[in-house]
C-alpha cells in the first residue's frame, strides 16, 4: 500500500476535482476495493457522537480525506488516483440512481487540471498527462509543453507532421533531463547523441542495468532506446522537416499516432527517472507555465 504523507511537492489535483472524486463514491465497499487495487488504503472517518446522536461519515468524506492526505504532488499517486477515479466513475455511471452532472462536472474538474478521463490509450489523454508530469518534475517544461501543444493540433489532420513532432518532444525532453542534470547541451546534438546521453545522465542506459540481476529490464530499456532512435529516423523518412523530391505516401493518421505513442513512452520514463533521482521540486518554483 502507498504511504500516506504530507504534501510536499504542489498538487497535481485541484480541491475541485478531490470533490469530484468524492462526489461520485457511493459506496465504501466499492471505494476500498477501488483504491485497494492502486495500492491506496481508504482512510476512514471514524464516527462523533453529537447531542446523544451518532454520525457517521458518509463514503464522499472518507474518500475527501484519503485524497487530502496523498502526497498529490507525486504523478505516480496521481496517476494511481486517476486509475481509482476511473473504475468509481464506471461504476457511478451504470447505478440506476446516477447523477450524470456529477460525471460532466468529474470529467470538467479533471481536464482542468490537465487529466481527461478517456478511455485508455487516447494518445491525446496521454499528451496532456505528460504535460502535467514534465512540470512536476521539471525546472523549466516550457519546451516540452510548446512540442505537446503542436503534437495535440497535428495528431489527427497531418500524420507527418505529427510524426516529426513526436521526434522533437524526445529531443525537448532529452535536453531538459541534460539541462537540469547540469551536463552540456549544444545546439548541434543530433537525436542518437541526444538519448543517449540523457539516458546515461539519469543511469537509464541499457549499459548501465545490472543484466545479472535485471536481465529484462535491460532488453526492455534497449528495446525503448531503439524506440526513440527510430522515432528520428520515421521523422527523416516521412515526417516533416525536410523537403523531398516527391510527396510522402503510404503514412496513415493510425502510424503517426503509433509514432506517439511510442515517443510518450520513452519521454515519461525519462521524467519518472528524472523525479526519482531529483525528488519534490521546491515549492514557488516556476516550470515555465508563466
Amino acid at each position: 500500500m502507498m504511504s500516506v504523507v504530507a504534501q510536499a511537492g504542489r498538487p497535481l489535483l485541484s480541491n475541485d476535482s478531490i470533490g469530484a472524486i468524492a462526489d461520485i463514491a457511493r459506496s465504501t465497499g466499492d471505494a476500498e476495493r477501488a483504491f485497494a487495487a492502486v495500492g491506496i488504503k481508504l482512510e476512514r472517518r471514524p464516527a462523533t457522537q453529537h447531542e446523544g446522536r451518532l454520525i457517521v461519515p458518509s463514503t464522499p468524506s472518507h474518500v475527501s480525506r484519503t485524497l487530502r492526505n496523498l502526497d498529490l504532488g507525486d504523478p505516480q499517486v496521481v496517476s494511481a488516483v486517476l486509475r481509482a477515479t476511473a473504475a468509481l466513475a464506471e461504476i457511478y455511471e451504470l447505478a440506476p440512481s446516477a447523477n450524470k452532472s456529477r460525471l460532466v462536472r468529474l470529467r470538467h474538474c479533471l481536464a482542468a487540471d490537465g487529466f481527461p478521463l478517456d478511455s485508455i490509450g487516447d494518445p491525446l489523454a496521454a499528451i496532456r498527462a505528460l504535460g502535467a508530469v514534465a512540470g512536476a518534475v521539471l525546472l523549466d517544461a516550457s519546451a516540452i509543453r510548446v512540442e505537446l501543444a503542436r503534437l495535440e493540433r497535428s495528431l489527427d489532420d497531418d500524420p507527418s507532421l505529427a510524426i516529426g513532432k513526436a521526434k522533437n518532444l524526445i529531443e525537448a525532453t532529452a535536453k531538459a533531463v541534460l539541462a537540469q542534470k547540469g551536463q552540456p547541451v549544444g545546439s548541434n546534438l543530433i537525436v542518437p547523441t541526444l538519448v543517449k546521453g540523457a539516458m546515461e545522465a539519469l543511469g537509464v542506459h541499457p549499459n548501465q542495468a545490472d543484466a545479472v540481476k535485471s536481465p529484462l529490464i535491460r532488453v526492455i530499456l534497449d528495446d525503448l532506446q531503439d524506440i526513440a532512435l527510430k522515432i528520428g529516423t520515421l521523422r527523416n523518412k516521412a515526417g516533416d522537416g525536410h523537403g523531398g523530391l516527391t510527396a510522402v505516401t503510404g503514412i496513415e493518421a493510425r502510424d503517426s499516432r503509433l509514432a506517439v505513442r511510442a515517443a510518450i513512452a520513452w519521454c515519461a520514463y525519462m521524467l519518472d527517472s528524472l523525479g526519482e533521482t531529483t525528488g519534490p521540486l521546491p515549492a514557488g518554483h516556476s516550470d515555465g507555465s508563466d
